[in-house]
């Protein structure tokens, strides 16, 4: 009877709740985010740890601290196995800030790779190097954000390589662009630090590359500490396959026009394609189980938002569209059926029907003769662009997307593929 009793009340108790959202139980499925803790620029200037976290910081906090300007980041890499090359390659990153959120990024390195965004008015125009653009909205609010954010990550990967070898020097005060900042000298260290540990298998290699050489300087800003100007080489020594490698690189960025914002334009109309969405999961739920089920997408109030597009008397709705009366005559759509797919073919002709006359190949059995209309490209067509949309040839300017294991591997270089936005 206790039993019982037990479980109707849990029972009771679990229909009662509306549960609980995970970004509402911190520290239980969400993991509570402390506050980070502002740059100590005095520390920075002579603890390399200090002046890492201040690389390490997203573009974000950047553009926040400064306002709209322009930075541009320029790298290159070098790989030889004694006096032998055996890859190289060089690249530029910019980024233009206008008003608001508005922004131009643009990528392209020596391997004629390449990507370019742009965002303006909550418009993402994304397109490969070579390509057309296309324009959706973000799949998520902070998408344009985190895109901005890896055009300016390869200060923090070059930084990350060469600072076990690192040594720091204050060279005191210097203004750039109108903003008083701390130079801060990068040379080698006398006495290196041991590289951290790689969770990662395939960078297994950082723990026992040596730092055989560093040469640099960093301008964080005074009072943010956000890097204003960043110079670093270097020369990283590692072994793969029993055979020895040296990898140097070098890193150039500055930041101009403090205070100024671009001018952002869209591009131009005839420069942009369609591109094709997919929803997301519950946005296909709804949309699939309309009549079915309620939506389970709703509004601040509580109120459900209709799946878009909407389906009525079997017809595609979008938002903005009047519902069409309903035919004269017309049967009553049945409790519970399931509504009608949009675009969805009629019948195929039972075998031995013949087509009309004068009728095209390739058109459907309704079409009247000769009216026939090709079908629509599948996504292997040339002309598909979703893979250009969806993270793959247009994927943000991280250092594992340039043609290289971050910050560069030392495989082969791939040949050239047009639909990973390479020149024909």
């Amino acid at each position: 009877m206790i039993r019982f009793t037990v479980l109707a009340l849990c029972a009771a108790a679990c229909g009662r709740s509306r549960g609980v959202q995970d970004q509402d139980l911190p520290g239980l499925v969400v993991e509570a985010r402390k506050p980070e803790a502002p740059i100590d620029v005095a520390r920075a200037a002579r603890d390399p740890a200090e002046l890492g976290r201040a690389l390490a910081r997203p573009y974000r906090v950047v553009l926040a601290a400064l306002g709209p300007h322009t930075v541009g980041v320029n790298s290159a890499i070098t790989v030889t196995e004694g006096d032998k090359p055996v890859s190289e390659l060089s690249d530029h990153a910019q980024i233009d800030n206008g008003t608001a959120d508005a922004y131009h990024a643009i990528y392209t390195n020596s391997a004629d790779y390449g990507r370019e965004t742009t965002f303006l008015d909550g418009t993402l125009y994304l397109r490969p190097r070579y390509q057309r653009w296309h324009a959706r909205d973000p799949e998520t609010p902070d998408e344009p954000v985190e895109l901005r954010d890896r055009y300016f990550e390869a200060i923090a990967a070059t930084w990350d390589l060469l600072a076990p070898g690192s040594e720091l020097t204050d060279r005191g005060a210097l203004e750039v662009g109108g903003r008083a900042g701390r130079k801060i000298e990068v040379t080698h260290a006398a006495d290196p630090r041991d590289p951290a540990a790689e969770p990662v298998a395939q960078r297994k290699w950082r723990e026992a590359r040596t730092v055989d050489a560093v040469t640099g300087e960093v301008v964080l800003d005074a009072e943010r500490g956000v890097p204003l100007a960043v110079k670093l080489a270097g020369t990283v020594g590692f072994t793969r396959d029993g055979r020895r490698f040296a990898m140097k690189v070098s890193l150039d960025s500055a930041i101009s026009g403090i205070g100024t914002a671009a001018m952002i334009q869209p591009p131009p109309e005839g420069e942009v394609v369609a591109t094709p969405e997919r929803r997301r999961e519950v946005d296909d739920r709804d949309y699939l189980l309309q009549g079915i089920a309620p939506p389970l997408r709703r509004n601040p109030d509580g109120t459900a938002i209709p799946p878009t597009p909407r389906l009525d008397n079997g017809e595609l709705l979008r938002p903005g569209d009047t519902p069409a009366p309903a035919k004269p005559g017309a049967a009553p759509a049945k409790p519970g059926a399931a509504p009608a797919k949009p675009g969805a073919t009629p019948a195929t002709p039972a075998t031995g029907d013949k087509p009309a006359a004068g009728a095209r190949p390739g058109a459907r059995a309704s079409d009247p003769a000769g009216a026939g209309k090709p079908l629509p490209s599948r996504s292997g067509d040339k002309s598909d662009p979703r893979d250009a949309t969806r993270g793959g040839v247009n994927g943000p300017a991280s250092p594992g997307q340039r043609g290289r294991e971050s910050p560069l591997s030392i495989e082969p270089a791939r040949r050239a593929n047009p639909q990973d936005g390479a020149k024909p």
